[in-house]
């Protein structure tokens, strides 16, 4: 296994793992089928999450408060996994990965490298042929909802995010605090791999 492709699992997902815990085996595969649905179509995000929601309550399971960062580990791991060519990330070392840095379950491991090895060749297609045809913003606002109650405000503060989109269409939206500042975390890694790249002669 490449060392980028290791510290880019570290740096992406590990900071989700807390929550993992809550991720049982059939969340898992509901979570494994919609982030391919995902990554095969053109339908947003909501659209799958929605789609995964339905999944879960119709198979009688209750669907948690961290679905969403649950979600996001899966398809980010999946994600982060197709960016490599093919042969580069080993399976067994994949699964030491998946367990030693993420601490998923050695059945959740299994089902996931299972998908994602045996299908490796038309998910890498799909992903290719879908990536840059993803919904783009026009325009974001953001503000900080703040509600004075006798809890803390740190509990109730979350940021509502609106975006407007090429169609005319606005989408909203609301993260709690924490989510925010992880968010944020990660588009300033961005940035800085960006002001990286552009640094370098090659690319000048």
């Amino acid at each position: 296994m490449t060392f980028s492709f290791r510290h880019n699992i570290q740096r992406n997902v590990q900071p989700y793992s807390s929550i993992l815990p809550q991720l049982s085996k059939p969340m898992l595969r509901v979570l494994i089928q919609v982030s391919v649905h995902y990554i095969e179509t053109k339908k947003s995000c909501s659209e799958v999450l929605s789609l995964a929601k339905s999944k879960l309550t119709n198979a009688g399971h209750e669907v948690p408060g961290d679905f969403c960062e649950l979600f996001t580990i899966v398809f980010l791991m999946m994600q982060i996994f197709l960016r490599y060519p093919k042969g580069v990330v080993k399976a067994d070392e994949l699964r030491k990965c998946l367990m030693v840095d993420l601490r998923f379950s050695e059945e959740c491991v299994e089902d996931i490298c299972t998908v994602i090895f045996h299908h490796r060749e038309i998910l890498s297609k799909n992903y290719s042929d879908t990536k840059l045809d993803r919904v783009k913003m026009l325009n974001v606002k953001w503000r900080i909802n703040i509600s004075l109650t006798l809890s803390t405000i740190q509990d109730k503060t979350t940021v509502v995010l609106h975006f407007k989109l090429p169609s005319g269409d606005f989408r909203t939206l609301e993260l709690p605090l924490s989510t925010f500042q992880r968010l944020r975390y990660s588009i300033t890694l961005l940035l800085n791999d960006l002001q990286h790249l552009q640094s370098r002669s090659i690319l000048k």
